[in-house]
């Protein structure tokens, strides 16, 4: 029988970012003060150069008819000449496939690579998008766990959960989304060693130029041997400040970059031929993303200084976008059952919107983003609602506003 919708998409999926980023909105509207830090869209400016390079394509009436399903070939060119000049990654452009961003080559590998036999490894705590494709799929889903404490990759329990015979996906994620932890050379290589060549290697490096306190290691140049099992994602829209403009890549082995190809054929067609003409312009971009990192740097760094101590812990990140808060202590005393109650209530008392980690396998957690120039203020008045007097109970406003909230099917 067809699996329903409601196999596919079931309510405990939905992305909690986005709910109470609309639940700030409503409120915003009202016109109350209110400091999203939810979605990772820097409020950075995108680079000049970038925006130029896009407008002067956008009024060529030839440009703007170019259709790639796989990409635009001059900019595959330059991400290959890109990833083997910073990273040494020793590829070509026939290695590398362009998407609108990229959680549809998510999607698409994920397809590709597993199904109702096979299983997916993905770290936990994880970014939600692993968890969905990978239920999209029918794969079986396996965990691998990060540290909260330490940060780092519990190799028992990889070792616990990796099969040779059924896992077909290992993903690793570094900088991490919501932890901002970095897997290092040493755990990659063990990564690698326990696959075995057993499985293929998913690195989403969607944050690698924004590196709080290190340098970037590309698994492309640490396992060079490795090349024909390991996939590379990134995407221009987090450090070069493009959230909406949807430009992604995947750099992998030739033959999936065919496959995928051929899939992009009938379901893509095309990326639009001016946003990614304009990303060439911004892999020749030193400052932009190192600008970013100083500022989000100095926000994690804050976090951490303002909240430890406060009952909601702050797990200090090592780069990326986002600062986790551990709450777990905090809801039981108060009676929350999980983190969407509490999130909902800073919402109402204080006024600051944060995504409940029940995204990203954390129940009891709160994830911040960086991304508001308003942010320290954001902290400072999280910092009040941690130390405040609050009442265990919910206020009746908060209450009514879950019931409508939870009646809207949000």
């Amino acid at each position: 029988m067809p699996r329903s919708i409601r196999d596919l998409m079931p309510k405990d999926l939905e992305f909690q970012m986005f709910v109470l980023d609309e639940l700030a909105d409503d409120l915003i509207e009202q016109g109350a003060d209110v400091l999203k830090l939810t979605i990772g869209v820097s409020e950075l400016a995108m680079p000049q150069r970038v925006l130029e390079r896009m407008v002067d394509k956008l009024r060529d009436p030839q440009f703007v008819r170019r259709v790639y399903p796989e990409g635009l070939p001059e900019l595959r060119e330059a991400i290959a000449k890109f990833y083997n000049r910073r990273h040494r990654a020793g590829v070509s452009a026939a290695h590398v496939i362009v998407n609108t961003g990229s959680s549809p080559i998510f999607r698409n590998l994920f397809q590709l690579l597993s199904g109702p036999e096979y299983e997916i490894m993905i770290p936990r705590p994880y970014y939600a998008l692993y968890l969905y494709c990978a239920t999209l799929a029918g794969a079986k889903i396996k965990f691998y766990d990060i540290d909260i404490d330490t940060k780092r990759v519990d190799m028992d329990s990889f070792r616990r959960n990796f099969s040779p015979e059924r896992t077909s996906l290992v993903v690793i994620n570094s900088p991490g989304n919501p932890l901002g932890n970095i897997v290092t050379p040493d755990e990659m290589r063990e990564i690698y060693a326990i696959v075995d060549r057993q499985a293929y290697v998913l690195n989403d490096e969607i944050y690698n130029n924004t590196l709080f306190y290190e340098q970037f290691h590309s698994p492309l140049a640490m396992l060079p041997e490795q090349k024909d099992i390991t996939i590379v994602t990134n995407s221009f829209s987090k450090g070069y400040r493009m959230y909406t403009k949807r430009i992604g890549f995947a750099i992998l082995p030739e033959e999936l970059q065919t496959n995928l190809r051929v899939m992009q054929q009938h379901t893509l067609l095309c990326t639009d031929p001016c946003y990614q003409y304009g990303m060439i312009a911004a892999l020749g971009d030193e400052e932009s993303p190192e600008q970013l990192t100083n500022v989000y740097r100095a926000r994690a760094e804050y976090t951490v200084q303002r909240l430890a101590g406060t009952g909601c812990e702050p797990v200090a990140a090592e780069g990326g976008f986002y600062a986790m808060l551990r709450c777990g202590q905090w809801n039981a005393a108060r009676g929350f059952a999980s983190s969407k109650e509490l999130a909902r209530d800073i919402l109402e008392r204080v006024h600051v919107a944060v995504v409940p980690g029940t995204d990203f396998g954390m129940p009891d957690g709160l994830r911040l983003a960086f991304c508001n120039e308003r942010y320290d203020e954001g902290i400072d008045r999280l910092q009040a609602y941690f130390t405040a007097t609050v009442a265990d109970r919910r206020s009746p406003r908060m209450q009514a506003a879950m019931v409508n909230a939870a009646g809207a099917g949000r």
